[in-house]
């Protein structure tokens, strides 16, 4: 389900991590789509209106929903016809049929007393069964497979004038029937019956004239069109379900309804991925048939109250994701697939424009979400969904939280534990030798079935007992216990919504409520709880502390001596240690000058420097630190320090390959490779370059701002090894419309090419395709005139007619080896000697790199950790000046 962000697959610049924002920086393998979000962009909005479904009489499933969607987000429900008996004199239900009427709309109650309600047919009271295998309508309705209209008219009619006389429930849509291409035996449907049906409410039911009337209803979202369009002069509202068929005719279906200005309707979802498709083409009506949890229910909130930052869809694979912003601020992405026919699709999140926290796991650009899928139709499929949580600032979670723990309550300090299989899960003071309060936290595997979004808690002597909320209850004051099951239930997973200082709210997957402390002290029963007052809110707050860890709540100290030195691409900070024996580390936080725009930007360092690599150039930024301490108690924040990168022109990375992937200059963009890192004999003597697998499909990423500027110089040493099509040297973008490459090869015009794209028609410029086996030196420069590009330190191409600038891009996934689409290959080459200059530096500088001269602008600066001053009054100081003081510890006279 989650590919953690610090991958198993990925090595990173050092086998010590250097304390600099490459630390955090991932290598995935390689997506089947890339979705790109910008969080402060515009978005879009739509206004759809969303329900539940009594069609399957569940009062469970019907609150369900309401928890977690929220009541002020149920706009409509789903309600059913039956036709198990004739009518009355032609006109009246039968007592039977009133019976189920008056207890569906009594459930409906609970939501509002005045929801809309729509009709579908209930089938499930006439399909055969195992328990009756002989069950069918009565010949009234359907006699010879051929429905009697006239009956089922009436019938209908009925049942609107039943609820319209007994209820406040308005019925604002009929379904004549429901999935008629499955159910034609049952309901003896055709096409023309449809549509038949639809007129004759229409046109002799008063009561039923401003009514929509509902087309389509297929099982198969491929027959959709099939049965709305040889009536749709009679529909009002067309309808499909998607439990079969493609998912360009669900999308064509609904883009259809818009073209004709009719609704789109979907009364019968199964997954939040039908939700968001249906969405993006057209649907404004959707109902849930069984609600799952948290996936829809934040779905159902933020598609109604935020906007559409960003989509992404497979086809062939059946699934889509989305990323929304809330209008309070949050920003949730969503993935979702079909029920039946999904295949496992690997999806890629980038937000382009500031780094976050991606259900904690951060702080980074981008995150890879595995959804699971099958091989074929129902073999397989899980119908999996998830929500993630999208998150920055200072506020964010101080770790991933993935292993075992003891979970103690704010309020009483207890921990939580239990007696035996099946007793009350309460609170106790913490003993090392008691493992029954001890549990193994994590996220649920991604064939656990359904949604994601949840984390299992298991007891550590016995994996089998997990917190369980006592007979699947969905309201509050219920208690929690000790329960057996091989496998987590919905009434055993929990999400974690981090509260902030360290502490959590669990809410259940089942009831969307909360697990809480039901009282002030130590022994006190663990319950879920809705929300409660604030004067109660530390009952519910829950902190996850590794075994040895004492559960205390002093703070830290403020850190003190914080200095900001700029460098050309990068800020170094250094700062005065503190002296707690329990410190864990420091978070680093940054603003742009003059906001109070915080975010975090490191967390749990243990060293006191630290190289942001991921501000951009000629900006200005304050800087604080906060000290964090094994028991997560977090610090006050350390005075503000200031800095703005100079911009200068210079060399602003330059990696050598000599063992590592360190960046020698004092930015420190050190990069990550996917893969492992083999180094062989480099293009010079003495030197060494890596070698790029394309078995291990290894590439390099760089950091995130690495390129980001108006000019650039890119040049490397390279040893290509085939001379497949477009293969890349570098890719730099944040997905297929947005980029600038070079590639070895390519399949237009057989030579090298350059392609620069900002979501508008691609510029390129082509040169001589490299030899093969042979170390050449390529240098592409981008200037405010003209791009060109050198080989040996000859230009070979040059164009004055390109005119986006890597700015305009604003580059995220910086590659070298490998492309921002799918289907291009890894590169297959030796490279060494990578220096990018932000800048477009001149043919003498190209020429000088080539032969391996100097300059005092390219000669890359080696990282030196910067000098320790203090002054006599045992200050520290941001730099030398003239007097006495104390550097490196040593005692120095500046003039």
């Amino acid at each position: 389900m989650v590919v953690a962000a610090l991958s198993a697959a990925t090595t990173f610049a050092q086998d010590e991590v250097r304390s600099n924002s490459s630390q955090y920086l991932p290598a995935y393998a390689k997506p089947d789509v890339t979705v790109a979000f910008n969080i402060s962009g515009e978005g879009h909005r739509f206004e759809p209106t969303w329900g539940l479904d009594l069609a399957w009489i569940s009062e469970q499933n019907l609150m369900k929903g309401v928890n977690h969607m929220g009541k002020e987000n149920v706009g409509i429900g789903r309600t059913a016809y039956r036709y198990t008996e004739e009518l009355i004199n032609d006109s009246a239900l039968s007592t039977s049929m009133i019976n189920y009427l008056r207890q569906r709309s009594n459930l409906f109650n609970k939501v509002s007393p005045t929801l809309p309600i729509v009709f579908t047919a209930d089938q499930e009271a006439v399909s055969p069964s195992d328990a009756h295998p002989d069950r069918c309508p009565p010949e009234y309705y359907v006699k010879n497979k051929s429905a009697n209209i006239d009956h089922w008219a009436a019938m209908i009619n009925s049942h609107v004038h039943w609820m319209q006389a007994n209820t406040q429930h308005p019925i604002v849509g009929i379904s004549p029937f429901n999935e008629p291409d499955y159910w034609t035996v049952e309901e003896g449907a055709t096409t023309t019956k449809q549509w038949q049906v639809a007129k004759l409410l229409k046109e002799n039911y008063p009561r039923c004239a401003d009514i929509a009337m509902v087309g389509g209803n297929t099982l198969n979202d491929d027959k959709a069109l099939e049965w709305y369009t040889s009536g749709k002069q009679y529909y009002d509202w067309g309808n499909t379900h998607q439990l079969a068929g493609s998912f360009a005719n669900f999308a064509k279906f609904f883009q259809q309804l818009a073209a004709d200005g009719k609704v789109g309707y979907a009364d019968e979802m199964h997954n939040v991925g039908e939700a968001m498709i249906g969405l993006e083409y057209g649907m404004t009506v959707g109902i849930w048939w069984g609600f799952d949890s948290r996936a829809r229910g934040e779905f159902c909130q933020i598609s109604r109250h935020g906007e559409r930052l960003a989509y992404g869809e497979h086809r062939n694979n059946w699934t889509a994701a989305s990323v929304y912003r809330h209008d309070d601020g949050r920003v949730k992405a969503f993935i979702g697939s079909s029920e039946r026919q999904a295949v496992t699709t690997t999806y890629q999140l980038v937000s382009t424009d500031r780094d976050v926290f991606y259900d904690g796991y951060g702080p980074v650009r981008e995150y890879l979400s595995v959804l699971p899928g099958g091989t074929g139709y129902q073999k397989g499929q899980t119908n999996a969904e998830r929500v993630i949580d999208v998150t920055w600032g200072e506020q964010v979670p101080p770790c991933v939280i993935n292993g075992t723990y003891k979970i103690i309550n704010k309020k009483t300090g207890g921990a939580i534990t239990y007696t035996q299989n099946g007793s009350n899960i309460v609170q106790q003071k913490f003993s090392a030798t008691n493992q029954r309060m001890q549990w193994t936290v994590a996220p649920a595997t991604n064939r656990t079935g359904g949604d994601l979004s949840f984390y299992d808690i298991e007891s550590v002597p016995n994996a089998n007992i997990h917190i369980n909320v006592k007979n699947y209850a969905l309201s509050g004051t219920a208690d929690l216990i000790a329960y057996t099951q091989n496998a987590p239930t919905t009434n055993e997973q929990w999400y974690l919504e981090y509260a902030g200082d360290g502490y959590y709210y669990l809410r259940c997957r089942e009831s969307a409520l909360y697990m809480a402390s039901a009282g002030n002290s130590l022994g006190a029963k663990v319950v879920q709880t809705a929300m409660l007052d604030e004067s109660l809110r530390d009952r519910m707050l829950w902190r996850f502390l590794p075994l040895n860890v004492e559960m205390e709540t002093v703070a830290p100290a403020q850190p003190k001596g914080l200095l900001a030195e700029a460098q050309a691409a990068a800020v170094t900070l250094s700062w005065t240690a503190n002296e707690e024996q329990d410190l864990e580390g420091y978070i680093v936080l940054r603003a742009p000058k003059g906001t109070n725009d915080w975010t975090t930007i490191a967390r749990k360092l243990t060293a006191t420097t630290f190289t942001d690599n991921t501000c951009g150039q000629g900006k200005s930024y304050i800087y604080k630190v906060k000290a964090i301490d094994l028991a997560q108690n977090i610090s006050e924040a350390s005075e503000v320090a200031e800095a703005t990168t100079t911009g200068e022109h210079s060399l602003i990375a330059h990696l050598q390959f000599e063992d590592n992937l360190y960046d020698t200059t004092s930015n420190m963009m050190d990069a990550a490779l996917y893969g492992k890192a083999t180094y062989v004999a480099g293009p010079k003597e003495d030197t060494k370059a890596l070698n790029m697998l394309r078995s291990a499909k290894n590439y390099l990423q760089l950091p995130y701002e690495i390129a980001s500027t108006d000019e650039l110089t890119i040049a490397m040493w390279v040893n290509v090894r085939n001379s497949d099509n477009w293969q890349r040297l570098f890719d730099f973008g944040n997905d297929s419309e947005h980029y600038m490459f070079l590639t070895s090869s390519n399949s237009s015009t057989n030579k090298m090419r350059f392609a620069i794209k900002n979501g508008g028609d691609e510029l390129t410029l082509d040169c001589p395709k490299l030899t093969t086996f042979q170390w050449k030196h390529v240098t592409l420069t981008i200037g405010k005139e003209k791009t060109a590009i050198y080989i040996d330190g000859e230009e070979v191409a040059s164009s004055t007619g390109i005119n986006i600038r890597p700015s305009d891009i604003h580059p995220v996934l910086n590659y070298i080896g490998r492309s921002q689409f799918t289907t291009d290959p890894f590169l297959q080459a030796l490279i060494d000697d990578v220096r990018i200059y932000n800048y477009a530096i001149t043919a003498d500088e190209v020429k000088a790199i080539f032969n391996g001269e100097t300059s005092s602008i390219t000669a890359p600066t080696e990282q030196q950790a910067p000098a320790t001053v203090y002054g006599l009054d045992g200050v520290k100081r941001s730099a030398e000046s003239k007097g006495l003081q104390i550097v490196d510890g040593k005692k120095r006279v500046v003039k």
